[in-house]
């Protein structure tokens, strides 16, 4: 399979899986620019970084136990170790630098998995480069992209529910926990996953089909973390717009918000527009009850174009 048509083909799953999870986030979703940045380092720097490292690390590990013992070293511990350090340092950087597109655990899921996903689709195409027949590449592309391919995604999404949590605590202290909280249960996650596969190769497919049925587990997690998502960005637009009826959003928009049962119909077109502005107003102003004064800045603009989007007649004088 030559190289470029791979590489088209993994595209379409990972295409797929990055805009799967970015549906846990409904109502307030992240701009896709950072998105596509968070993609792009898992798929570049997080890869040679972690490449580098496991070269590094191999190099005394070889020399102590052998090419055989370094190869099960690498592949159980090395690899977890270096992968989710590479492609946590994205998590960080938007943590750091975007705190206002990063309001919470739910953000850590969309911004951590998206990096994960960038690292598993090069991954997946080098690996696929390597393949000597059609029959081998048809068979590794099931395993690990359509099988396997949702699980860099899970592991990074981790560290991002870690810097989601870090997010709103009390104290530096409880930060840091939860900070390396994350990214450790990211490590040994994906050090789980590793070591199954080092054991396949011993124990036969039994430890594959146990690890296969654990996986299948970890995603049906994700489409429950979209449901808990919608409840959480419901519970937000019912707590924080309930003070913008009838000055900003009519009383029917407003209960479709929030109100799972409510007639969609009720809210101004486009709808997609109205609930992102919606959602972004709900977090300002739970970041400002927060002590974010900085947060206050974007409220007016927000109640505005909310305003023109619901009375466009009473705002353009058309009435």
């Amino acid at each position: 399979m030559p190289l470029p048509l791979s590489a088209l083909i993994i595209a379409v799953p990972t295409f797929f899986y990055a805009r799967l999870v970015r549906g846990v986030d409904r109502f307030e979703t992240e701009p896709v620019k950072y998105l596509i940045a968070a993609f792009l380092w898992g798929a570049i720097p997080a890869a040679f970084f972690a490449l580098i490292a496991q070269l590094v690390l191999a190099i005394p590990t070889s020399a102590a136990i052998g090419e055989s013992g370094m190869e099960a070293v690498a592949t159980a511990i090395y690899a977890p170790i270096t992968e989710e350090i590479a492609k946590g340092l994205a998590v960080a950087i938007v943590y750091l630098l975007r705190r206002r597109e990063f309001d919470g655990w739910i953000d850590g899921i969309v911004y951590g998995s998206t990096v994960g996903f960038g690292f598993a689709y090069v991954e997946n195409v080098l690996y696929l480069a390597d393949t000597e027949s059609l029959g081998d590449w048809i068979g590794l592309f099931v395993l690990r992209v359509l099988v396997l391919g949702f699980m860099h995604g899970f592991w990074t999404s981790l560290t991002g529910i870690g810097f989601g949590l870090a997010r709103h605590a009390p104290s530096n202290g409880r930060k840091l926990a939860y900070i390396l909280g994350g990214l450790m249960l990211a490590i040994l996650a994906h050090a789980v996953h590793n070591a199954s596969i080092v054991l396949a190769d011993v124990t036969g497919a039994a430890t594959l089909c146990g690890g296969l049925l654990n996986y299948a587990v970890l995603i049906a997690l994700m489409f429950g973390l979209r449901r808990v998502g919608a409840r959480h960005e419901r519970q937000l637009f019912r707590s924080y717009m309930v003070d913008e009826v009838p000055a900003v959003i009519t009383p029917e928009a407003y209960s479709a918000l929030w109100d799972a049962k409510s007639n969609s119909e009720s809210l101004p077109q486009p709808r997609a527009t109205f609930y992102q502005l919606a959602g972004e107003l709900a977090q300002r102003k739970q970041q400002i009850l927060r002590g974010e004064a900085s947060a206050s800045a974007d409220v007016d603009r927000l109640r505005e174009q909310l305003r023109r989007m619901s009375y466009p007649d009473v705002v353009t004088g058309n009435s």
